[in-house]
């Protein structure tokens, strides 16, 4: 049976970014799309993915194997074929382009740990260049969430820590955090959000500047296919609910850092529920959220305590 992008991600255990660039840049494969353009991935598409990620995993390039036959590739995956044939003998259109191997695409694979110490390093050098570099290599290799969960969320994290103890500058911090920013501002290349899509509208409250976390609840909505409705930090709840009932959203994310345990939050938090129809989802999360459900027992507010909780109340619009 024909399943999402999601559920082809977590069959074959490659990130959804990388399944549309293998898709986009080498033509792998070919996806059925649904009326509303959701892209469909059947038995055969699935055994693709997990044997082209078997084959580039043991030092073949994409360019490489990708337009090879489902039956080529199980062969070559046995080693029964010595050689995959060469990107140049593959038919293509002579009108179009031949797709170019993307040369961060061939750096040598990094563990996450690794991606976390090179771009702290990065920051110390004030090299925002090699820390952009780096940060765009994770994404490529380990896909949009991949590298949100395993080296943007423990880089911040590393980072303060660091700062905290006297080892890094706070100007070492804002470099890596306007990097980040800059980074998940960016669209993924080859990203495409489906007609119909559920949309998200993500903010912070006045009084909260912290800006990252709900930069990183947007970029992780797009990569499951929401599409978002980005408003920054430090904006009254009026303003946000007006925009979320305008656009018709079909929820509201808000992020919330600091302060900690704070009255006033409180009440935005209560106000932003009253404001939006009871039908609108209503998700608060950020380092300060287990604290404020504490004191809003009785709300409807969906709260989330980590990425993950995250990318589950997501996928409940997705899957």
């Amino acid at each position: 049976m024909p399943c999402p992008i999601q559920l082809a991600s977590k069959l074959s255990g490659l990130s959804q970014h990388v399944i549309r660039i293998w898709e986009r840049r080498y033509s792998a494969l070919s996806p059925s799309r649904t009326c509303t353009n959701r892209r469909m991935y059947c038995d055969e598409a699935v055994k693709r993915l997990k044997l082209l990620k078997t084959l580039t995993e043991n030092g073949h390039r994409i360019g490489g194997v990708a337009r090879l036959s489902t039956a080529e590739l199980e062969q070559l995956a046995q080693g029964t074929v010595p050689v995959a044939r060469p990107f140049s003998a593959l038919p293509a259109d002579p009108t179009a382009p031949m797709p170019v191997e993307d040369p961060a695409l061939q750096n040598p694979p990094m563990e996450p740990a690794q991606f976390i110490e090179a771009s702290i390093a990065a920051s110390q050098r004030y090299d925002c260049e090699g820390l952009r570099q780096v940060l765009l290599q994770a994404r490529l290799q380990l896909g949009q969430r991949g590298m949100l969960h395993q080296v943007i969320c423990p880089l911040l994290i590393q980072i303060g820590n660091n700062w905290r103890d006297g080892q890094l500058r706070p100007s070492h911090e804002h470099i890596t955090t306007a990097i980040i920013r800059e980074l998940l501002l960016t669209p993924v290349p080859g990203s495409q959000t489906p007609q119909h899509a559920p949309e998200l509208v993500v903010a912070t409250p006045s009084g909260e500047l912290h800006e990252l976390g709900a930069l990183i609840v947007a970029a992780s909505a797009r990569d499951l296919g929401w599409y978002v409705t980005y408003l920054g930090p430090n904006l009254p709840v009026e303003e946000i609910a007006a925009c979320a009932i305008a656009r018709h959203a079909t929820a509201v994310a808000l992020s919330v850092v600091f302060p900690e345990n704070c009255p006033v939050i409180v009440e935005k938090l209560r106000r932003m529920r009253e404001l939006l129809p009871p039908a609108m989802r209503f998700i608060v999360g950020g380092r300060a959220s287990e604290g404020y459900r504490a004191m809003l027992p009785d709300t409807s507010i969906q709260w989330v305590k980590c990425l993950h909780g995250l990318d589950e109340a997501l996928c409940k619009n997705q899957l």
